[in-house]
């Protein structure tokens, strides 16, 4: 009973519908704010694919107080705010075409049975936005060749790049990401006390020097690109997605 209450009200779907109709929207023209919004509306039921995957786990490691907290739901309210989920991951979208992680789970690891629970709930979060790059990887496989998809097919393509680059950027074994994460249940105390001091504001640093230090974007790029390739998605399909999606770069021109 409770976890039908969890479910209640969640807008989950009506973001999925929006998603699917601007789909249907972008068959029929190729205007370039569909694509930003098609982007905007995948890249929030990402975010939540790859939270819950962060809780499921940690439900099965021990943590049951992720099911009282609402995380095990794609519900984006959730694990969102105003300044994680849409100001800072769409500056990073905007700037630098990369998926900043845009999300949050609190979980106990006290609670964990053990430090690889520990480790795998870290890790769950970038399985799940892997997860979603596949299954976007697949849904371009199936769309129809033809003039009509073509705008749609980048949109897609563009989404699942963003994938990529969340599961790069989430696996850095640095303070505030998912891949320190996996490591900190192995380290020393005082290493884990030293870390927990800048984790909060861990992300936004990660975030300036993407955007500020020469070179520093152009490395997640290029990884993210490689694990993309690698999954099928092709370059020339990303970059036209990435075009259409920074639609405002083309006015006045």
């Amino acid at each position: 009973m409770a976890r039908t209450a969890t479910y209640r009200g969640n807008p989950a779907g009506l973001i999925l519908l929006a998603c699917l109709a601007t789909a249907l929207a972008m068959t029929l023209t190729a205007w370039p704010p569909l694509t930003f919004l098609f982007v905007m509306l995948g890249w929030v039921l990402a975010v939540g694919v790859h939270e819950f995957g962060h809780a499921w786990v940690a439900w099965l490691g021990g943590d049951h107080t992720v099911e009282d907290k609402g995380y095990l739901t794609f519900d984006p309210r959730k694990y969102a705010d105003l300044q994680t989920t849409l100001i800072w991951p769409l500056i990073a979208l905007a700037l630098g075409g990369i998926g900043f992680p845009g999300g949050a789970v609190w979980l106990r690891e006290d609670l964990m049975r053990g430090p690889l629970w520990r480790s795998a709930a870290s890790l769950a979060g970038p399985a799940g936005s892997f997860l979603v790059l596949l299954v976007l990887v697949l849904v371009l496989a199936l769309l129809p060749v033809s003039a009509e998809s073509e705008t749609l097919a980048a949109a897609v393509a563009f989404l699942a790049f963003l994938q990529a680059t969340a599961v790069v950027l989430n696996l850095l074994p640095v303070p505030g990401f998912d891949g320190f994460g996996v490591l900190r249940p192995f380290l020393p105390a005082g290493v884990r006390s030293a870390a927990a001091r800048i984790e909060p504001v861990a992300p936004l640093i990660a975030l300036a020097v993407l955007l500020l230090v020469p070179g520093a974007s152009s490395v997640i790029f290029g990884l993210a690109l490689s694990l993309a390739q690698a999954v099928g998605l092709s370059p020339p399909q990303v970059f036209q997605g990435l075009e259409d999606f920074r639609f405002w770069t083309r006015l006045g021109a």
